[in-house]
C-alpha cells in the first residue's frame, strides 16, 4: 500500500478505526489509577506491590512501540495492527478473569505490548496511504484522542468501580473484537517487496533499557529520595541503563548502515 493514496471514503473509515483503537488503548493508561485501591484490597497488596500493575504496562508499552512499528514494516501494517489489538484483548481477558496477582501482571504485560504498537502502526498506515496534505491533520486528531482518552480514563474507571474492578478491563473485550473485524474488512493488505532485516539485537538491548530504567525508578523511595537512589535496589539498575544507552545507539547506527 505504500505510496498508493486511498480514496477519501476509505481514508475516513480507516481514520475512524484508528481513533477507536487509540481511544481504547489510551483509556487503559489512565483507568488503572482509581482501580488500584480495589485491586490492592482484593489481593491484599501493598502500594509498592500494586505499583507494578502500572510499571509492567509501561515497560511493555515502551518495548512494544518500536518493535511493532518495525514488525509492521516487515509483515505488513494490517497484520500487525490486528495482532496488536488481539494482544490487547487477550491481556484484558487475563486481567478481567484473574484470580491471582500474577495473572494481572501477565495481563498487563501482554496488554501493554499490544497497546504500544497501536499508535505507531496507525501512524505508519496514515503515512503510507494518506495524501501529504492530510497526514498532519490525521496524526493530530490521533494525538488529541490519545490525550483525551488518557485524561478520561480515571473518570471511566471511577464510574465502573461500583460494578467491580474487573469491568474496567472487561469493557475492552467487545471493543477489541469490533476493531479486529472492522480492521479486517476495511484495511487494505499489501505485500512488502522490500528486503528488510529485523534488528533483534537492538530489540533485546532496548528491552533491557526499558526494564532497567523502569525497575530502578520504581524502587525509589520518594520519602527518602537520595538514600534510596544510592541504594543497591536502585543505583545498579540506573547505571546499567546509562551504560546501555551508547551500546544501543551504536547497534542502531550499524543496523541503519547494513
Amino acid at each position: 500500500m505504500e505510496g498508493k493514496t486511498l480514496d477519501k471514503k476509505t481514508r475516513n473509515l480507516i481514520l475512524l478505526l484508528f481513533l477507536i483503537g487509540v481511544f481504547m488503548g489510551s483509556l487503559d493508561t489512565g483507568i488503572i489509577g482509581p482501580v488500584l485501591p480495589s485491586i490492592e484490597q482484593s489481593f491484599h497488596l501493598t502500594s509498592r506491590e500494586s505499583s507494578w500493575i502500572f510499571t509492567l504496562f509501561v515497560i511493555s508499552f515502551m518495548i512494544g512501540s518500536p518493535v511493532m512499528a518495525k514488525f509492521s514494516d516487515f509483515y505488513g501494517r494490517k497484520k500487525i495492527f490486528i495482532f496488536d489489538v488481539i494482544l490487547f484483548g487477550i491481556g484484558s481477558c487475563l486481567i478481567a478473569s484473574s484470580i491471582s496477582i500474577e495473572a494481572i501482571f501477565l495481563g498487563r504485560i501482554v496488554q501493554g505490548f499490544g497497546c504500544g504498537g497501536i499508535f505507531p502502526v496507525a501512524g505508519a498506515f496514515i503515512g503510507d496511504g494518506f495524501p501529504l496534505e492530510e497526514r498532519g491533520k490525521a496524526l493530530g486528531i490521533l494525538g488529541s484522542v490519545f490525550g483525551i482518552s488518557a485524561i478520561g480514563g480515571p473518570l471511566v474507571g471511577a464510574a465502573l468501580i461500583p460494578y467491580g474492578w474487573n469491568w474496567c478491563f472487561t469493557i475492552n473485550i467487545p471493543i477489541a473484537i469490533f476493531i479486529i473485524l472492522f480492521a479486517w474488512y476495511i484495511l487494505p493488505s499489501a505485500e512488502n517487496d522490500r528486503k528488510l532485516k529485523i534488528d533483534y539485537l537492538g530489540i533485546i538491548v532496548l528491552s533491557l533499557l526499558a526494564v532497567f530504567l523502569s525497575y530502578g525508578l520504581n524502587q525509589i523511595d520518594s520519602s527518602n529520595f537520595l538514600s534510596s537512589l544510592l541504594s543497591i535496589k536502585v543505583l545498579p539498575y540506573l547505571l546499567m541503563f546509562i551504560i546501555l544507552i551508547p551500546i544501543f545507539l551504536r547497534i542502531e547506527r550499524r543496523a541503519e548502515e547494513s
